[in-house]
């Protein structure tokens, strides 16, 4: 027996039916992810190149004056030790040599007259002095005072000679002295000129044996750009003290690497690397994190971003290995067996409580957990989830 059923009552069964399809659908459409035990890995990528650890500067001369360069060994040679890598000119050395010994030889003559002439004019007043004293003991001894004897004005020329002789022996003391000290002025003074000329002698010596530079240890020779970007050369004027090149010591060389901040994440200290040189990428080589910067830089102008410099040391020095040459490196930041993974962005954060969207039955729960290690990409879990458990992957509740 059937009963009929009216339009709106249809309308409404409808409308249910297509509401629990939809439900249905929308619940299938949820992308989700099957919990297994599974390895957790965490390398970084990373570019750089090698250096030498012990390099020697090569430093133009401290003169008073540039100097220009007469012989230089070309870039990117070997350099064996003890070998002269730069000859300096000695033309301007020599010329200042010369004029230095003709100064100094003139100072000394002078020093050596003036000598001659003080102790000329110091005998000459000491005689002065021994007339005057003669005179003066003459005058006293045989001075008469009676006038029965001379007369007034013999005794008063007398006793005037004998007043006028005293002074004058006490003014060709200070005159003595005076020039004794006027003497000792000049002398210093010629002595002055003396260490002068002496010191300018001894600096262009010591420029001409400093005209060549030699090598301390094997390794190549790499030169140093100016202020406008010009390497040293023949003929070429460098300052005193400027830097001309450096010879890296070939047989202990490092690498350094720079990696985004972003991903330098547990980088740390004795951390496998494994790399290869740009010039032969089929080599594969190992080494170990020597040092991890703690600051972040920029590497160009227009990169916002800035790189964590990191230090390898190679496991063992390869023949091939030459400042400059470019590395590919790779980092075991981390290398775990048989954890419990999660996709990063399958996890919420709500209260400081971290969860996931965990499907029970046919309806997704929040579910707490707790997490340990993580990768770039996954997490692993400690708490909250099991073998076999299946998340969404979206956020359900947004």
């Amino acid at each position: 027996m059937s009963f009929p059923i009216s339009s709106p009552i249809k309308l409404t069964l409808l409308l249910s039916v297509f509401l629990l399809s939809s439900c249905d659908d929308s619940k299938s459409s949820v992308p989700t992810y099957e919990l297994h035990l599974q390895p957790l890995q965490h390398q970084v990528n990373a570019d750089g190149e090698l250096f030498a650890v012990n390099s020697v500067s090569i430093n133009a001369p401290a003169s008073r004056g540039p100097r220009f360069i007469a012989q230089i060994s070309p870039e990117f040679s070997e350099i064996a030790a003890g070998q002269t890598v730069v000859i300096f000119d000695s033309t301007q050395l020599q010329r200042e040599k010369r004029e230095a010994n003709t100064a100094l030889a003139g100072v000394v003559a002078d020093k050596s007259k003036k000598q001659t002439e003080q102790q000329g004019d110091l005998l000459k007043l000491g005689l002065d002095q021994q007339l005057v004293k003669r005179e003066f003991t003459f005058a006293d001894r045989f001075n008469i005072d009676d006038v029965q004897i001379r007369s007034r004005l013999e005794i008063l020329d007398s006793m005037q000679n004998k007043e006028f002789l005293s002074e004058k022996q006490q003014y060709l003391g200070w005159q003595q002295q005076s020039f004794q000290q006027k003497s000792q002025g000049e002398l210093e003074l010629l002595q002055l000129q003396q260490d002068q000329q002496q010191s300018l002698l001894s600096q262009a010596e010591s420029g001409l044996n400093a005209l060549e530079i030699k090598a301390p240890h094997r390794g190549v020779l790499l030169f140093e750009t100016n202020w406008r970007g010009e390497k040293p050369e023949v003929g070429g004027m460098v300052f005193p003290g400027s830097k001309i090149g450096s010879i890296p010591d070939l047989s202990l060389q490092h690498i350094k690497l720079q990696v985004i901040e972003q991903e330098a994440k547990g980088l740390a200290e004795g951390q496998q690397v494994r790399f290869v040189m740009a010039a032969d990428p089929g080599q594969q080589l190992t080494g170990k994190v020597l040092n991890v910067s703690q600051v972040a830089r920029s590497r160009e102008r227009r990169d916002p971003r800035k790189y964590i410099d990191i230090v390898v040391e190679p496991a063992k020095q390869h023949p091939a290995f030459m400042p400059g040459i470019k590395i590919r490196a790779t980092i075991d930041v981390m290398n775990r067996d048989q954890v419990l993974l999660v996709p990063l962005h399958a996890i919420f954060n709500a209260e400081q409580q971290l969860f996931v969207w965990k499907l029970q039955g046919s309806r997704f729960e929040k579910q707490p957990i707790s997490i340990g290690e993580k990768s770039l990409t996954h997490a692993e879990v400690l708490t909250g989830l099991e073998v076999d458990d299946r998340i969404a992957l979206i956020d359900i509740g947004s």
